[in-house]
């Protein structure tokens, strides 16, 4: 596993939907390229949920990691 792959697996393991800007951020903060962090999230098999209010989209998107059985 990358160091990008360990730092995402650290931030979503435990913690639910996380939302996808605070992830980016963090991620620009702690040194790693938008790809890095890209390629991570395809590695980990990271989910995604955009949340609505009622019927309308709103610009929230949440990350989160698949319990493992």
């Amino acid at each position: 596993m990358g160091k990008c792959e360990e730092w995402l697996y650290g931030k979503l393991v435990g913690h639910g939907e996380v939302l996808s800007d605070d992830i980016r951020s963090a991620a620009r903060q702690a040194g790693f390229t938008r790809a890095e962090l890209k390629a991570a999230r395809k590695a980990l098999n990271v989910k995604t949920f955009h949340q609505f209010d009622g019927d309308t989209e709103t610009r929230n998107w949440f990350w989160y990691l698949e319990e493992q059985a």
